[in-house]
C-alpha cells in the first residue's frame, strides 16, 4: 500500500508540472463475468475490437471477476471472453459514444475455451454508473437529420437547450448563438476541440472564435447536467470530437444549394395596422463539403483531411437601401482539417489535429440596435486556426493522458471600405436606429495555451468495490487585445429623432489583457455490490487576471483623455476555489436495465479577461455629455456639448475599480432521475434539475450612493412622469446635482443576487439506431426566476435601476420546451429524417434588453427604467418543423450517391421572434421574425 501510494502522488506531482480543461471525448466498457452461479470468474481473458482501434485492447478480470475498458474511441466494438473451463463468449454491436460506459457482465457456461457463445443482444442503452446528463450527436444524426448544418443549430436540438437564435435552414449559421441549459447563465458555455477547453479569451471567456465543418466531426457531445470534476463549467459543455482515418479508406463529398426560388413568400407582420418588412430570408446559400480518411501504414498509421466552402448571403428587409430595396447580407466561411493517427506502440498512441477556419461577416449587425444600416455595420475578415497533439499511454492498469492546444485568431469588427472615417456614427434609443458609422471599429488579436494531463488507475477489488481513480491538472494562458478606433471620437444620440447626447472616446487606444488558469482534480467512481455506484469528486481552480505594461497614440479628445502610458496592473482577482462533485447511481436490477440517479455538484460561472479589460486605464473609456443642438443641424458641434458643465457620466477603466474581496461566482446543482431501458433499444427518462447562481457581481457608482437621489413624479419642468410601457405615472429618482457626471464604480458581489433559482422537469425518450430507426426527443417544463443584473456596467446604488427588477423572469426562459429529432428508414431505403422543436416564447427581450422606458430633464440626464416586469410581456410561442427526404443508391459494395431534399420551417411559419424593446412610437414593433418555408436540394457522395 506504501508503494501504490507514494506511486500516486509521484504522478500527480509530475502532472503538476504540465500545464486547460479537458473532458472525455471516449467511453469505457465495463463489468463483471460470472459463472451460471452467479460467482465471479478471476482471469478471464477479454479482448475488445473495433474499426476505431489499431489494435485490440485487452485485458484480464481480476479477483472479483471485474474489468474495465478505458478510453475507448466511439464507435462499435466486440468482446471476446475465454478462459480455461468456460465456452468462449463473444458480445458484438456494442455502441460507445463520449462519456457512455456501457456495462457488459457475461455468465459464462461451462464448456471448453474452443466452444463458442455468440450473443447478438442488443447493447446497451442505460448507462447505469455515470450520473452525467449529456447528448450525443453522433454521424447518423449529424449528417441525416436537417440542420443548420453548424455547432449552433445542431446543440439547440439537445433536450433542454435554450438558445438566443431560432435557426431555419443556416439562416444563423453565421453568427454563433448564446445558450443556456436547465438554468445556467447565458454564456456558461465551453467549446471543447477533441477534448480540450479553447474558448475566445476575451469577455466572459463562454465564447468560441472559430466555427467548425460539420462534416468533419464524428460525434458533437453536449454535456448539459451532472458532470464530473473534470469538468470546469455547469453550463452547455460542447465536445467536437473530429474523424479520423481507419484501416479501410472511408470519404464523403457533398453539396447543397437554397435560394429564393425555393423559397416561399415571406409574409409581413402587422404593426399598427400597417405591415411592417422584418425577416432575413435566404437570397442563396451554397455549401461544399469533401472529406477522406485512411491508412498510411495499417494498424499504425491514419490521416484525415476535410475541406468546406459555404458561403450565404440573405435580405435584410427591416433595413432598405437609398433606392428603397432591401440590404443584403453576404457571409462565408471556410474550413480545413487535418488529422493524423500513430500508434507508437501496443500502448502508446499519437494524434495531431490542425483545425482552420476563415469566418468572413461583411455587413455584420448585433450592436444594441435592431435597425442597423449598412454604413453603420462592420466589416469582418477573421481567420484563425487550432493546433493540438494528443499521447496516450497504458501500463497495466494506469492510463496516461498528455494534450496541448493552441488557437490563435485574429478578429476585426472594421469599417466599411467605402465609409470615410469622417462618418458619424448616430443611434436611436427610440426608434432602435444605428446608421453612418459603426459605433467603434478593432482590431483584435488573441491567443490561448493550453496543456493538460489526465491519469486514471482501475483496481476491481479494494476496499469493498471495483474502483475507477481520475486525477489530473489543467493549464492554459490566455491573451486579449483590442486596437479600438472611432470615427472622429465620438457617437452621437438621438430619442426619436432629437439631439440629446455625446459619447465622447478614449480613441485609439491599444488594449491588452492576460489571464491564467490552474486546476486540479481527483475522482473515484466506485462500484459496490455490483448495484451501488458512487462518483465522488473535487476540483480545485486558480484564476487570476492583470493587464501587462501598455500605452496608446494620443487620443481624439487629448484635453478629455490625456494619460496615454499605463504600467502593468498588480492580480486584478486571484481565485482558489475548491468544488464537490457527488453523485450515485443505482442499478435497480442489476441487469444494466434501469437506474436512478442523484447528484449535487458545485461549479463555478465560466470567467475570461472582462474584468482585467473593465478596469484597464487604457481600455475603451466613455464620457457622456448633454448635446444642446443650437444651429438645429443635428450634428454635434464641439461648442454643443464639450463642456465640464455637460458631463453626466463616465465608464471605463479609468473610473472602474474591483473590489479587492471579489468572490467568484459559482452554481450550486441538484439533479434527481430515472431511466429505464424498454425494447431492445429505447430509453426513457424523467429528470428533475434545480439550480441556484451564488456570488454573482456587477458594478456600484460609489460616486451616487443611493440617499444622494430623491424620489419624483415630475421631471425637472414639473411634467408628469408617465411610463412608456404602461401608460401610467411613474416614481423616478433625481440625483443630487453637485453628483452629476461623478463616476466611481466598484466591481462587487451582489447579494440581492443570490436569491436566482431555476426548477425544471424533463422527461426524454432515446431510441439508438436499430432495424433503421433512431429518436432523440425530450419535453422540459420549467422557470427561472429572480433579480435582473446588467452585469459589469450595472449600477445597484441606481434605485431608477431597481424599479422592476426584482421577481424578474430570467434570460432565454421557455417555460415550456418539445424537441424531437428522428431518422427512419422506410422500404426501398427512402429515408426520413425529422427535426421539431417548440418554445414558450421568451421574455421580452433576453436579446436586445427588458422593456425599457426612456425619460428626460431630470439632473443625469437620461433615463431608462425596466418599465414593465420582466417576464409579463413574451414573444409568441416558436415551433420550426423540418423534414428530409432522401433515398442512396448503392454503386457497388462500398460507394453511395444519395440525393436530399430538405425541406424547413414546413408549416412556414412566419413567427415574430424579437421586438423592439424601447417604450415609445416604435414599443414591440417586429424586428425580426423566422425565416419562410425554404427547400435545401442536396447529393452526397460517400463510400
Amino acid at each position: 500500500m506504501t508503494k501504490r501510494v507514494f506511486l500516486l502522488l509521484f504522478l500527480l506531482s509530475v502532472c503538476s508540472s504540465f500545464t486547460l480543461g479537458q473532458v472525455a471525448i471516449t467511453g469505457q466498457i465495463k463489468g463483471v463475468v460470472t459463472d451460471a452461479s452467479g460467482g465471479a470468474l478471476p482471469n478471464v481473458a477479454i479482448s475488445a475490437t473495433s474499426p476505431a482501434l489499431m489494435t485490440p485492447r485487452k485485458t484480464t478480470t481480476g479477483v472479483s471477476g471485474s474489468y474495465l475498458f478505458d478510453s475507448l474511441p466511439p464507435g462499435t466494438y466486440e468482446l471476446t471472453f475465454t478462459v480455461s473451463g468456460f465456452k468462449t463468449e463473444v458480445q458484438s454491436n456494442i455502441a460507445i459514444t463520449p462519456g457512455f460506459t456501457a456495462t457488459i457482465s457475461p455468465e459464462l457456461a461451462i464448456g471448453t475455451s474452443e466452444q463458442s457463445v455468440v450473443v447478438t443482444a442488443a447493447a446497451p442503452v442505460v448507462d447505469t454508473t455515470n450520473n452525467t446528463s449529456s447528448t450525443t450527436f453522433d454521424d447518423a444524426l449529424l449528417q441525416n437529420v436537417p440542420s443548420g448544418r453548424d455547432t449552433f443549430s445542431t446543440v439547440a436540438q439537445a433536450p433542454g437547450v435554450a438558445s438566443s437564435d431560432f435557426d431555419v435552414a443556416g439562416s444563423q449559421s453565421f453568427q454563433q448563438s448564446v445558450m443556456q441549459v436547465h438554468g445556467s447563465l447565458p454564456g456558461d458555455q465551453v467549446y471543447s476541440f477533441n477534448g480540450l477547453r479553447l474558448n475566445w479569451p476575451g469577455s466572459t471567456g463562454g465564447y468560441t472564435s472559430f466555427y467548425v465543418d460539420n462534416d468533419s466531426l464524428s460525434e458533437l457531445q453536449v454535456v448539459t447536467d451532472s458532470a464530473p470534476a473534470d469538468v470546469a463549467v455547469g453550463g452547455v459543455y460542447m465536445n467536437l470530437v473530429p474523424k479520423s482515418g481507419a484501416n479501410q479508406m472511408h470519404g464523403l463529398a457533398a453539396f447543397y444549394y437554397q435560394s429564393a426560388g425555393t423559397q416561399a413568400t415571406i409574409s409581413d407582420p402587422v404593426y399598427d395596422g400597417v405591415p411592417v418588412p422584418s425577416g432575413t430570408p435566404f437570397i442563396m446559400a451554397r455549401d461544399i463539403a469533401t472529406n477522406l480518411g485512411g491508412p498510411i501504414l495499417k494498424d499504425k498509421w491514419w490521416i484525415f483531411g476535410s475541406w468546406r466552402l459555404y458561403d450565404l448571403k440573405e435580405s435584410v428587409l427591416s433595413i432598405t437601401n437609398p433606392d428603397g430595396t432591401p440590404t443584403t447580407d453576404p457571409n462565408h466561411q471556410s474550413n480545413v482539417t487535418l488529422r493524423s493517427d500513430y500508434q507508437l506502440s501496443k500502448n502508446n498512441h499519437l494524434d495531431f489535429v490542425w483545425w482552420y477556419n476563415e469566418q468572413n461577416r461583411f455587413f455584420r449587425r448585433d450592436t444594441a440596435y435592431a435597425f442597423v444600416s449598412a454604413d453603420a455595420a462592420w466589416r469582418q475578415i477573421e481567420p484563425a486556426y487550432i493546433l493540438q497533439a494528443e499521447w496516450t499511454s497504458t501500463f497495466r492498469n494506469w492510463l496516461f493522458d498528455t494534450r496541448f492546444g493552441y488557437l490563435h485568431q485574429v478578429f476585426p469588427l472594421e469599417n466599411q471600405p467605402e465609409t470615410p472615417v469622417t462618418a458619424l456614427n448616430r443611434q436611436d434609443v427610440t426608434l432602435s436606429t444605428e446608421t453612418g458609422a459603426p459605433p467603434y471599429a478593432f482590431v483584435n488579436p488573441a491567443s490561448v495555451f493550453a496543456f493538460a494531463e489526465g491519469v486514471s488507475f482501475y483496481k476491481g477489488h479494494m476496499w469493498g468495490g471495483s474502483h475507477t481513480f481520475k486525477f489530473g491538472v489543467d493549464t492554459s494562458d490566455n491573451k486579449n487585445g483590442y486596437n479600438y478606433t472611432v470615427n472622429q471620437g465620438i457617437n452621437a444620440l438621438y430619442n426619436d429623432g432629437k439631439p440629446i447626447e455625446v459619447i465622447a472616446y478614449n480613441t485609439p487606444v491599444n488594449v491588452r489583457s492576460v489571464y491564467h488558469e490552474t486546476a486540479a482534480y481527483a475522482q473515484d467512481s466506485v462500484t459496490v455490490k455490483r448495484k451501488l455506484t458512487l462518483n465522488l469528486g473535487v476540483r480545485y481552480d486558480h484564476f487570476n487576471t492583470f493587464y501587462p505594461a501598455q500605452s496608446s497614440p494620443a487620443a481624439t479628445f487629448p484635453d478629455l483623455f490625456p494619460q496615454r502610458t499605463f504600467p502593468q496592473s498588480p492580480n486584478i482577482a486571484t481565485w482558489n476555489t475548491f468544488r464537490p462533485r457527488l453523485g450515485a447511481a443505482y442499478d435497480l436490477t442489476g441487469q444494466g436495465r434501469s437506474v436512478i440517479r442523484a447528484y449535487f455538484g458545485q461549479f463555478d460561472i465560466i470567467e475570461g479577461a472582462g474584468l482585467a479589460e473593465q478596469i484597464n486605464p487604457n481600455g475603451l473609456s466613455t464620457q457622456v455629455y448633454t448635446w444642446n443642438d443650437t444651429n438645429g443641424d443635428g450634428i454635434p458641434q464641439p461648442s454643443e456639448w464639450k463642456s465640464p458643465a455637460n458631463l453626466i457620466a463616465a465608464s471605463g477603466g479609468v473610473v472602474t475599480s474591483v473590489d479587492p474581496n471579489l468572490k467568484r461566482a459559482y452554481t450550486n446543482e441538484v439533479n434527481v432521475g430515472y431511466q429505464q431501458q424498454v425494447f431492445s433499444s429505447v430509453m426513457v427518462g424523467v429528470n428533475y434539475y434545480f439550480r441556484n447562481i451564488k456570488n454573482q457581481f456587477a458594478g456600484v457608482n460609489l460616486a451616487n450612493p443611493t440617499s444622494d437621489y430623491t424620489a419624483t413624479s415630475v421631471d425637472n419642468s414639473g411634467n408628469p412622469l408617465i411610463n412608456s410601457i404602461t401608460g401610467q405615472p411613474i416614481t423616478l429618482y433625481n440625483l443630487n446635482p453637485a453628483d452629476v457626471g461623478l463616476s466611481n464604480y466598484l466591481i462587487t458581489n451582489i447579494s440581492e443576487l443570490n436569491s436566482n433559482h431555476y426548477n425544471g422537469v424533463e422527461f426524454t425518450v432515446t431510441k439508438r439506431m436499430s432495424k433503421g430507426w433512431q429518436v432523440l426527443a425530450g419535453y422540459t417544463i420549467q422557470q427561472q426566476k429572480g433579480t435582473y443584473t446588467r452585469g459589469l456596467t450595472d449600477d445597484f446604488n441606481n434605485p431608477n435601476n431597481e424599479i422592476n427588477r426584482k421577481n424578474s423572469i430570467l434570460n432565454y426562459d421557455a417555460t415550456q420546451m418539445f424537441k424531437v429529432l428522428s431518422n427512419y428508414t422506410f422500404p426501398w431505403s427512402i429515408a426520413l429524417g425529422i427535426n421539431y422543436q417548440h418554445y414558450t416564447g421568451y421574455p421580452l427581450d433576453p436579446n436586445n434588453g427588458p422593456p425599457t422606458a426612456i425619460f428626460e430633464n431630470l439632473n443625469q440626464g437620461q433615463v431608462s427604467v425596466i418599465g414593465e416586469q420582466i417576464g409579463k410581456i413574451r414573444l409568441p410561442n416558436v415551433d420550426i418543423f423540418n423534414l428530409r427526404l432522401s433515398r442512396p443508391t448503392h454503386l457497388g459494395d462500398r460507394f453511395n450517391l444519395e440525393p436530399i431534399v430538405d425541406l424547413f420551417n414546413i408549416t412556414n411559419a412566419n413567427t415574430v421572434i424579437s421586438e423592439v424593446p424601447t417604450g415609445g412610437s416604435s414599443f414591440e414593433k417586429p424586428t425580426n421574425q423566422l425565416n419562410p418555408f425554404i427547400a435545401r436540394f442536396g447529393l452526397r457522395f460517400s463510400f
